[in-house]
C-alpha cells in the first residue's frame, strides 16, 4: 500500500478491517506481518520468540542503535541488557521507591516552584519539563562526572532532527536498495545522518573524558559509564570472553537512545497527559481528588502512591490507548520458518506492530473511539480490558518503560496536586499529537489556593 506518514495508521487499521489482526502486506519488496492485536503480538514474540529476533538488515533503526542493547541480538543482548536493568535498578528505580529524594524528585520540585512563580501566567510546559528532563538524565547516566546540561541539550537537538526523519514509512524501508538507492535521494536523511553523527561525537567526548580518569586510577563508579567501563575492565582481566560484548560502540549507541527518549520522549509523553487533563477538565477534578484523598496535601506524592490510585492509573491508560505516538513499527525479523495461526511466516519476514489498531480493537475496547478512562476501573465483578502497549512485550520489550513511566506519573500527580491547569485565554485549537510535535505547548497552572478563591 501507499502509505503516507500521517495516516499511515488509519491505512493500515482499513486493511485490518478487510482480513483481521493478522495479514501481510508488501513494502518497497519487504514482506511485512501486520500484528494488529495483543494476542497476535503475545502469539509471534512470547510464544515463538525462538523464531524472531531484531531486524538485522539495514534499516533506520538498526542504523541509529544497531549496536545498542535494543537492538543487537544472541548472547551481546542478553548480557548487555542483564548490565543495563542492574544499573536502572541501581541508579534509577531504586532511589525512586526507596525515599523522596534523587534527581526525580529535586527536579520535580523544581517544577512546581517555577510554575508558582509564573502565578497562573501561559507557560511552555513542553520546553520546561525537557529542560527538567535533561537534568534527570544527566544526573541519572553520568552523574558525578563533568557532563552538563548544556551538552544534553546540544546532544538531544540532534536527536530530535534524527527523530523527525523516523517516520513509520521512512522505518518500512528495509535492506541494501533503502540504504544505497532510496534513503540517499530522499529529502532529509543526510541531514538525519549528519545530526546523528554529531550526537555520537558529543557522546564519545563524554566516554573519552571517563576513559581518561580511569587510567589515571579513579575507579569510583559515579555512573552508567563508570560502571560499563568498570565491567568491560574486571570481565577482561578475569579472561571473561564476554567482555569483547562491552564495546565503545555499543556503549555510544546504548546511550544514544537512553539521553534521546530519556528527555525528548519523556518530556513530550508527559505533556501528553498534562495537556489532556486541560482538555478533560472533569478527569482533573477527579485526579485531583484522588490524589487529596491518597496522598494529602501536607507532602508530595511517591511513586509508592501508584498503586492506590485508581482512576489516575486509569485515565493514564486511556491517554496511551488513545495517542496518536508511535502508531505502528516493525519490531522483529522471522529468523525461522514458523507458522501462526495456520499461516506460514517465512525466514525473513519482518514483524510490524500496529499499536494503533491494537488500542482501537473493538473485540477489546468497548466503544474504541470514545474517550473513557473508567473503562480501565473494574466494577461489578466486570474485567477490565487489557492493558494498552507502547513498549513491546516479552524479553524485547524496553528497558526504560518503567522509570519512564514514574517520571510521568510523579509529574502529573505532584502538578495536579499544586494546580489547576487550564488553557491560555487565546489558543488555536490543534490536534494534541500535531500540537506537541509543533514544540510549543502552552498551559497556565494556578496555584490551587488561588484558583479556589476565584472560585469562590
Amino acid at each position: 500500500p501507499f502509505l503516507k506518514p500521517q495516516t499511515c495508521h488509519l491505512v493500515l487499521e482499513d486493511l485490518q478491517k478487510k482480513y483481521g489482526d493478522l495479514f501481510c502486506f508488501r513494502f518497497a519488496g519487504m514482506l511485512y506481518i501486520n500484528m494488529g492485536s495483543l494476542k497476535v503480538i503475545r502469539e509471534i514474540h512470547i510464544s515463538r520468540a525462538e523464531c524472531f529476533e531484531r531486524i538485522s538488515d539495514f534499516s533506520l533503526l538498526s542504523y541509529l542503535f544497531g549496536d545498542g542493547v535494543g537492538f543487537i541480538n544472541g548472547e551481546p543482548w542478553k548480557m548487555l541488557r542483564k548490565f543495563c536493568l542492574q544499573q536502572f535498578r541501581e541508579s534509577g528505580m531504586t532511589t525512586i521507591k526507596d525515599n523522596m529524594t534523587g534527581p526525580l524528585y529535586d527536579s520535580i520540585k523544581e517544577t512546581v516552584d517555577y510554575l508558582r512563580e509564573k502565578k497562573g501566567e501561559p507557560v511552555e510546559i513542553l520546553q520546561l519539563l525537557t529542560d527538567k528532563c535533561t537534568s534527570i538524565t544527566r544526573l541519572t547516566l553520568f552523574g558525578g562526572s563533568r557532563v552538563t546540561d548544556r551538552q544534553i541539550r546540544e546532544m538531544n537537538e540532534s536527536y530530535g532532527h534524527t527523530m523527525t526523519f523516523l517516520t513509520v514509512p521512512n522505518m518500512l524501508y528495509t535492506g541494501k536498495a533503502a540504504r544505497y538507492l532510496f534513503f540517499p535521494l530522499k529529502s532529509g536523511y543526510r541531514d538525519a545522518v549528519k545530526h546523528h553523527k554529531m550526537m555520537e561525537k558529543l557522546l564519545m567526548e563524554v566516554v573519552n573524558d571517563h576513559k581518561e580518569k580511569f587510567r589515571d586510577g579513579d575507579h569510583h563508579h559515579r555512573n552508567f559509564v563508570d560502571a560499563f567501563l568498570n565491567e568491560r575492565n574486571v570481565r577482561y582481566s578475569k579472561g571473561d570472553p564476554t567482555a569483547e560484548f562491552f564495546t565503545d560502540k555499543a556503549l555510544i549507541s546504548t546511550l544514544v537512545q537512553f539521553v534521546g527518549d530519556g528527555v525528548l520522549s519523556v518530556a513530550a509523553f508527559a505533556t501528553l497527559f498534562l495537556k489532556a487533563v486541560v482538555d478533560h477538565p472533569e478527569c482533573q477534578e477527579k485526579i485531583y481528588q484522588e490524589v487529596v484523598e491518597v496522598v494529602g496535601q501536607s507532602r508530595a506524592p511517591s511513586i509508592e502512591d501508584k498503586s492506590r490510585m485508581t482512576y489516575t492509573n486509569a485515565f493514564i491508560m486511556e491517554i496511551i490507548r488513545t495517542s496518536e505516538f508511535g502508531t505502528a513499527f516493525p519490531s522483529q525479523q522471522c529468523i525461522k520458518e514458523t507458522t501462526v495461526r495456520g499461516y506460514k511466516i517465512p525466514k525473513g519476514a519482518m514483524t510490524l506492530m500496529n499499536v494503533w489498531s491494537c488500542h482501537h480493537d473493538p473485540n477489546i475496547y468497548e466503544n474504541p473511539e470514545k474517550f473513557d478512562p473508567t473503562r480501565f476501573i473494574p466494577e461489578n465483578g466486570k474485567q477490565r480490558p487489557e492493558l494498552p502497549n507502547i513498549f513491546g512485550v516479552g524479553k524485547r520489550a524496553c528497558i526504560g518503560e518503567g522509570f519512564a513511566m514514574a517520571q510521568v506519573f510523579l509529574f502529573l500527580a505532584t502538578i495536579i496536586q499544586n494546580f489547576q491547569l487550564s488553557n491560555p485565554k487565546q489558543h488555536e485549537k490543534v490536534p494534541l499529537f500535531e500540537l506537541i510535535m509543533s514544540g510549543k505547548v502552552e498551559i497556565c497552572a494556578t496555584p490551587r489556593n488561588e484558583a479556589e478563591i476565584h472560585e469562590k
